[in-house]
């Protein structure tokens, strides 16, 4: 807009809305920084109000009749330099062995998402820091509770199915989005999860196979999915929470080791007919979220509330 001005003398923020001089950057972020972030939440909601009285929602509805809802967690600021009372910190040694820390701001960021497209529709961020007076680090395992349980009742209409990584595949989270309604796939890899891994090995799986040509690599390509229905997703409890398992191994015929290998947890019932498109569901809704050029959570405008007064300041961290 200021390259039109300088060129032109004239810009679309003049000719349309009759704005005689524009802010530089520092000044919006200035003005945006003072603004909470939660008091920004309704925009998103009156977006998904809007694609629902569209019809737009509908094409999102891929899975029992709801969407496919990703979270996750990102940083949208970081230094070894500056930091401020809210800031999280992380500490590392470096090569040379030296303890380097890292202050950063982070949030929890979601959207729905669907298999095989190139949108996303975002929902309202929760921003992850430190809270006056609070001496315990806050981070993403709080933060997803305290989306969840914001959000729960106003996205309820969507009928929501919750991806995320293996983070998630806890008994407590599990727990909480099942009470709330909604459904839940979540990565769960083997080795931060030995006993449920083990039970699932010695358990009668339920398989489906599928060979295919790749005209990419010239040669047949095998897909395996297996999968069983209510196990228990930690050990030695008097009342199990059960859950559902489901792997995929995909690899060249012959091949001693898979090209790729995922396992998951979900509330879902599996069977021969749906275990794939389970799969495919967290798979392709991944991938549509990388093929749009960004992850889950660039889609979120964090630059509201992102920085407080003493990190603008560039005082050192408390």
């Amino acid at each position: 807009m200021r390259e039109m001005r300088d060129e032109e003398k004239r810009d679309n923020a003049q000719s349309l809305f009759d704005v005689r001089g524009i802010p530089s950057d520092n000044q919006i972020r200035n003005i945006a920084d003072g603004i909470d972030p939660s008091a920004i939440d309704r925009v998103f909601n009156d977006t998904l109000t809007a694609t629902r009285q569209s019809g737009l929602m509908d094409e999102y509805r891929v899975l029992d009749k709801g969407v496919l809802l990703a979270l996750d967690g990102l940083w949208y600021f970081s230094s070894e330099k500056i930091g401020c009372p809210h800031c999280l910190t992380r500490t590392a040694k470096d090569g040379k062995r030296n303890e380097r820390t890292t202050h950063y701001h982070a949030a929890l960021a979601g959207a729905i998402v669907k298999p095989g497209g190139a949108r996303v529709l975002p929902v309202a961020p929760e921003i992850i820091r430190n809270a006056d007076g609070e001496k315990k680090q806050n981070c993403e395992l709080e933060a997803r509770k305290r989306w969840l349980e914001a959000h729960a009742a106003e996205y309820a209409w969507l009928k929501p199915t919750l991806l995320g990584d293996d983070l998630y595949s806890n008994r407590p989270f599990c727990e909480l989005v099942a009470g709330k309604g909604w459904g839940f796939i979540f990565t769960c890899k083997d080795e931060s999860h030995k006993w449920l891994a083990e039970t699932v090995a010695n358990s009668k799986l339920g398989e489906v196979r599928e060979v295919k040509w790749d005209a990419r690599r010239k040669k047949r390509v095998v897909r395996t999915w297996r999968y069983v229905n209510d196990v228990p997703i930690r050990y030695d409890e008097r009342e199990p929470f059960m859950v559902n398992h489901l792997s995929l191994d995909i690899r060249v015929e012959g091949a001693k080791k898979p090209t790729y290998f995922n396992s998951w947890v979900t509330d879902k019932a599996i069977t021969d007919m749906n275990v794939a498109h389970l799969a495919e569901c967290v798979i392709a809704s991944a991938r549509s979220g990388r093929s749009s050029g960004t992850s889950v959570g660039r889609y979120s405008p964090l630059c509201c509330g992102s920085r407080s007064p003493a990190l603008r300041r560039g005082l050192p961290s408390a």
